[in-house]
């Protein structure tokens, strides 16, 4: 492993948020290995504080830093943009959300609470610099030390944490979806000028861009054989991603928020115990899908990595989620109840900020002269289902990004490189053909056919 990159200053970023504290000392190491995080370098920092009364303390914390020694994913990764939106997830949407919910009565304790908390952020060493450079850096808690676990990407979710994901996804989305309808001002000025859409591909090289759709494409004729309709269509959902991502920032709706749009096991943290155990079983009546030990029931969760957030349909990270993170029979057997699920938990949550929920039902009347104009009619008559309407518009738009993004979730060990430097997009097609690949490629596309959203 190279060396561990030096932050400059670092206390100039996090006394401001001590209390009166100063930063005496820190040791830095890497956090994660080449491979687990492709856009930025993740940094764990043992940190010693000195208290206003004298008391020296530890305070574990994460610096993450722009690819310093990487200059590809510095390109394709844009830090002049990645930086400054998840910076202002920290700066300027968390403390907004939780203002927006003390202000409409929520409890203390029952504030959202799946952003790691802040210790402060810059672009640049130049105070007055208004571009991203290489001494960039964001500070959080190190959410380790406060039992949060993260992910393992060669281990699929089960209904448990899926359902607890869920939850706080839902939440995610319709609090800054409330604050733009309570306080539109507000909304204006500090959040949707920082979420704008983002596209990885602006900056990387054509050929390698074909290179990488044509891997993809080549497990998927393996997987299909001669079935050139399917072979055909999954040729046309990567032009229709490719679309997406070029496409413009898109106006408000009823099913728009602001998108993680990275959705997947590396980017959440899981925190255990026994707190949740009842509530779940008693909500979803699911008694003999739970695990026995109480240790290892999830009842919190952190979501980390912001840098691709944009103004977006929910839709996007919901499939997204479901189909690269899932374990395949959960999936499988859930599919429908997630999709409520999630609904119910948006619903609940805009209603806990008193956000008008008058247009969002799952169902609606439709009178007969309008049935020959609808899209996608649910097996009540009369009834079209104002979300599932949402998921049938967007969810065939994730299908490649999943397909993609396999490879990343599940690339063998030892096929990555040891430093950060040497990490590039290359060591995706060094795990073709690798049977846990094409089980779960194959997986994803079957489930989509299921599902209704391949076509």
């Amino acid at each position: 492993m190279a060396e561990v990159p030096e932050i400059i200053e670092l206390q100039k970023i996090v006394e401001p948020f001590l209390q009166g504290a100063t930063l005496e000392s820190y040791k830095s190491q890497y956090l994660t290995k080449p491979g687990d995080n492709y856009g930025s370098i993740m940094l764990s920092i043992n940190a010693k504080i000195k208290q206003t009364n004298g008391d020296i303390q530890d305070l574990p914390l994460i610096a993450k830093l722009p690819p310093l020694t990487n200059d590809l994913y510095w390109q394709i990764f844009q830090p002049e943009r990645t930086c400054i939106t998840e910076n202002a997830v920290y700066k300027y949407l968390s403390p907004e959300l939780k203002k927006l919910q003390l202000e409409a009565g929520v409890l203390p304790t029952d504030i959202f609470d799946g952003f790691p908390r802040y210790y402060g952020s810059r672009i640049s060493l130049d105070a007055d610099a208004s571009k991203v450079d290489r001494d960039a850096v964001l500070v959080q808690e190190n959410v380790t030390s406060r039992g949060y676990r993260p992910g393992n990407r060669h281990k699929s979710y089960d209904l448990e944490h899926t359902v607890l994901i869920l939850h706080y996804l839902a939440q995610f989305h319709a609090l800054p979806l409330a604050l733009r309808l309570k306080k539109p001002k507000v909304y204006d000025q500090f959040v949707r000028p920082y979420f704008k859409k983002f596209n990885m591909n602006d900056n990387m090289e054509a050929d390698l861009k074909n290179v990488l759709n044509e891997e993809t494409l080549a497990d998927i004729k393996e997987i299909f054989k001669d079935n050139d309709r399917d072979i055909q269509r999954v040729q046309e959902l990567q032009f229709l991603f490719d679309e997406f991502q070029s496409a413009d920032n898109v106006p408000d709706g009823l099913w728009t928020s602001i998108g993680h749009m990275d959705a997947w096991i590396n980017n959440l943290m899981v925190k255990y115990g026994e707190l949740a155990l009842n509530y779940f079983r008693i909500a979803y009546n699911i008694l003999n899908l739970f695990s026995d030990d109480d240790d290892e029931v999830p009842t919190k969760l952190k979501i980390v990595d912001f840098q691709i957030a944009q103004y977006e349909s929910v839709v996007h990270d919901i499939i997204f989620l479901l189909l690269s993170s899932v374990d395949t029979p959960v999936l499988e057997e859930n599919y429908y109840n997630f999709l409520r699920i999630y609904y119910d938990a948006f619903i609940k949550s805009l209603r806990s900020v008193h956000a008008d929920t008058s247009e969002y039902s799952y169902e609606a009347y439709v009178p007969n002269k309008m049935f020959s104009s609808i899209m996608y009619v649910v097996h009540k008559p009369y009834l079209i289902c104002r979300f599932l309407n949402e998921v049938k518009r967007v969810a065939h738009i994730q299908i490649p990004h999943a397909l993609f993004m396999t490879k990343v979730v599940l690339a063998e060990n030892d096929t990555l490189p040891d430093d950060y430097k040497d990490v590039d997009l290359t060591v995706l097609t060094k795990n073709r053909g690798v049977g846990k690949i094409m089980d779960k490629i194959s997986d994803i596309l079957r489930l989509s056919k299921k599902f209704g959203i391949f076509y």
